[in-house]
């Protein structure tokens, strides 16, 4: 048989076995809907046509909807929903601009809020308020008692929330899962696994709010001080960053070949120039290297994490040690008063921003207070650096003091508009309001260069909630008390109270336990 002939034979079987591959590919495509066709790990789900993919959680637009979430239809006799917040008159930094903007919210976040707010009004006729008080904490403690309330929900700082929760204040949001679906993308997922105790989670966040972005932390480093100082030996600090090469030890290698003599006195003082700027809470650092001080077992139940290895304790020691090396860190905290501003914080801000240090650790909250000096337009921002180059990420650890916990009290009117309208408020977030903080009101305002602005996606990519730093089980938190006793011994201190750590985690989960 010549080569021609066999090719024509071979073609003829190919064309007869074509539509039999066919029916077979459609037979397979029909069985497997349940399996191809599904909701993705990312949650995206295959459309079928042309092998494309659309999110469940997407209208046609590109924009995050409740339509595909299987929510009940709206059928509440409310026009309000009204949302307890801090006010700005005690608390000047860390008041509430998400839920209604006060005037002198940026104006980019303003019409975030307010676009947010406008578009669940003309869904639902739901005007969307503030009721903002100076502290939230007494004001449901008082309505709780007295059983009367005239908000529908509540966001209180994350540490105050576990303890309104320990005494039965608030709902399970478990129990609404009709509505609250905390699996979606407008929901932190990191909060929602660290936050819960004993199966119940009583307060979360996502993009209801931005709090816990504001207050979570970056090292802050000086450009021209870095290429004076530093780019020869180690490049370019942002490619670092991406080479996963950014670590404490050449943080601190860093921070020493920039420490010298600038004011022209003898010794070292707050007027010269150092490595790093801060004050004494530097336990982020611990967070960072992936450690915590606090974990859960599989029944949800807190574990101490501080110890359980060789290296969390050494870890805590080393940043401990470095912290307290004079040689390269001032803390504002531990010296006398040589500075103008009004408190040891923005005493380490200042001489940040008078370009007399290297780095800064700082939260996000920060950053506009830098814009009155002379480092404003010559800083960058890079995420706390890692414990070793086999670290697997950067990890940011959320200041939950400071950050709002979203909460039902059992005294609103009606906790299922209550969660109706807290995912509303979380899924129009996602679209209008994180957008305005993340990217216009922090990129184009705080960072100063496209490099850090890849930072900052990749700093909120990994924020991570330890609930040792939230709920401080019986003194658990102790980088704070050691570092100014000038001490290091971690393995000591935590013998000394572990079996009150012990304790303080077994009465909260008896607590949670019993507010069924």
């Amino acid at each position: 048989m010549t080569a021609r002939k066999l090719f024509a034979l071979l073609l003829s079987l190919l064309l007869l076995l074509c539509p039999l591959l066919a029916s077979c590919s459609s037979t397979q495509s029909t069985e497997d809907t349940s399996s191809t066709a599904g909701t993705a790990s990312d949650g995206t789900e295959s459309t079928g046509e042309g092998g494309g993919e659309k999110s469940k959680y997407l209208d046609e637009n590109g924009m995050y909807t409740l339509e595909n979430m299987g929510m009940p239809a709206f059928n509440f006799n409310y026009d309000t929903f009204t949302v307890c917040v801090y006010n700005n008159v005690v608390q000047n930094t860390y008041h509430s601009e998400e839920i209604e903007p006060i005037e002198t919210t940026d104006d980019a976040l303003r019409k975030g809020v307010l676009d947010r707010n406008g578009l669940i009004e003309e869904q639902y006729g739901v005007t969307v308020k503030a009721f903002a008080v100076d502290n939230v904490v007494t004001t449901l403690q008082q309505d709780v008692a007295a059983g009367t309330a005239t908000y529908d929900a509540a966001m209180p700082f994350m540490g105050h929330a576990a303890s309104l929760a320990q005494d039965g204040n608030f709902y399970n949001l478990y129990d609404f899962k009709e509505y609250i679906h905390l699996d979606a993308p407008w929901w932190d997922q990191d909060a929602n696994e660290n936050l819960s105790l004993a199966g119940k989670l009583y307060f979360t966040t996502g993009d209801i709010s931005i709090m816990q972005k504001v207050v979570s932390s970056a090292i802050l480093f000086n450009k021209e001080l870095y290429d004076e100082i530093c780019y020869d030996t180690y490049g370019d600090l942002y490619q670092m960053v991406r080479d996963g090469k950014w670590t404490f030890d050449v943080m601190h290698e860093m921070g020493i070949m920039a420490t010298m003599e600038k004011d022209g006195e003898n010794g070292m003082s707050f007027n010269d120039q150092w490595g790093m700027v801060g004050t004494n809470g530097i336990g982020g650092m611990y967070i960072a290297s992936g450690n915590k001080l606090i974990v859960k077992d599989h029944n949800d139940v807190p574990q101490i994490a501080l110890g359980s290895t060789d290296f969390s304790i050494l870890y805590a020691e080393k940043v401990l040690e470095v912290y307290q090396d004079d040689s390269w860190f001032i803390n504002t905290q531990k010296i006398e008063k040589q500075w103008n501003e009004k408190n040891v914080w923005e005493a380490a801000m200042g001489a940040f921003g008078n370009k007399r240090s290297l780095f800064c650790g700082s939260a996000f909250s920060a950053l506009k207070k830098l814009r009155a000096y002379e480092v404003d337009s010559i800083y960058g921002i890079v995420p706390l650096p890692k414990a070793s180059v086999e670290q697997d990420k950067y990890y940011t650890p959320a200041s939950v003091s400071m950050a709002y916990g979203i909460c039902i009290p059992v005294n609103v009117p009606d906790a299922e508009f209550s969660a109706y309208m807290i995912e509303a408020l979380a899924c129009g977030g996602k679209n209008f309001v994180t957008p305005a903080y993340y990217e216009v009101a922090l990129k184009s305002r705080a960072a100063k260069d496209d490099g850090s602005e890849e930072m900052l996606d990749l700093i909120f990519s990994n924020v991570v909630y330890d609930l040792g730093s939230m709920y401080n089980f019986g003194g658990i938190d102790i980088f704070g008390e050691l570092i100014a006793g000038n001490s290091t011994a971690v393995a000591s201190k935590l013998d000394s109270i572990r079996s009150t750590v012990q304790a303080d985690i077994d009465a909260y989960v008896m607590a949670y336990e019993l507010n069924d």
